[in-house]
């Protein structure tokens, strides 16, 4: 009898021990090298530094209707790139931004306002990697730029008339800082500080948008004087900068943004368009919803005349 215990009492032992290894063993697996056991997913950073340029670079860019005019403000603005879980200038509520004076602009003939200076830029190159937990985000675009202090003095506000005053449908969209802006309109410019960069951005009428794209029409036939239209929120506008690199070129996708706090006076952009029209107008970039001309814009706004 003692011996049938004994022999019971050294089975137990050995299954203890067994049962404890086999539980080390899971932990070493799951919490330590290699870690297989532990959800993984793929994130974007921060590969190689490719170059640094001093870029020409808009801090805000409003289309301004025919016959009416355009009057801006605003006291931070933001250049945010993305590439999947990778963000290079996060916008911060009130903090963080690269901040720029406080700007306003008034004209009667369609064109484009902007308001600009050089600043110095870094290329990265984007790679992919596994990360142990976290949501992930494989990279969309192959590199990111992130946007430092400004490169030299020229900078300002310059005005860009467009030929076909009625519309907004086909305004300038490449800038290199030059005294030409797609390679026709002269005014003064800043000189290029780095050879070969230029960013394009989407300041256009979407004449085929579609859900928060789509044009609102706004029928102004039989009315007369100016009729207001008011962001009071973000101005939103999709860019791309690009640089020579390695023979080539290369390019970064990102959002300017720019806005005044909840906690400041004014709107970030106020609209004056004459009656005796018909007006369609879209959203550029990002919108929450449609245009209601009754409401105040979900973002920045282009134009189109059409005659009665």
């Amino acid at each position: 009898m003692e011996r049938a215990a004994a022999l019971r009492h050294t089975r137990f032992r050995g299954v203890s021990v067994v049962t404890g290894i086999a539980i080390a063993v899971a932990i070493v697996v799951s919490i330590g090298p290699p870690g297989f056991l532990l959800p993984r997913a793929t994130g974007c950073q921060l590969g190689a530094e490719l170059g640094r340029y001093t870029i020409w670079t808009p801090t805000t860019l409003v289309n301004i209707p025919d016959g009416g005019n355009i009057s801006t403000a605003h006291n931070e603005w933001n250049l945010t790139m993305t590439s999947g879980s990778l963000t290079t200038n996060p916008l911060q509520p009130f903090g963080n931004e690269i901040p720029s004076k406080v700007g306003f602009e008034t004209r009667t003939t369609a064109g484009i306002a902007a308001e600009y200076g050089d600043f110095n830029w870094t290329f990265y190159r984007t790679v992919n990697a596994s990360e142990i937990g976290g949501v992930g985000g494989p990279c969309t675009q192959p590199y990111i730029a992130e946007i430092g202090i400004p490169g030299g003095a020229c900078g300002g506000f310059d005005y860009v008339p467009l030929a076909n005053n009625a519309s907004d449908a086909v305004p300038p969209h490449v800038w290199n800082g030059t005294s030409t802006f797609n390679g026709s309109e002269t005014y003064p410019g800043c000189p290029r500080a780095t050879s070969g960069t230029y960013v394009w951005f989407d300041s256009s009428y979407h004449a085929n948008g579609t859900g928060s794209l789509q044009p609102a029409r706004w029928d102004l036939c039989n009315s007369t004087g100016s009729f207001p239209l008011t962001l009071s929120g973000v101005a939103r506008v999709p860019i791309v900068v690009t640089v020579p690199y390695d023979g080539g070129r290369i390019s970064a996708r990102g959002v300017l943004t720019w806005y005044i706090p909840p906690s400041a006076f004014g709107s970030t952009a106020e609209y004056d368009v004459p009656g005796g029209w018909i007006w369609m107008i879209a959203p550029v970039g990002p919108a929450a919803s449609a245009i209601d001309p009754a409401l105040a814009l979900p973002a920045l706004a282009a134009f189109e005349r059409l005659a009665c």
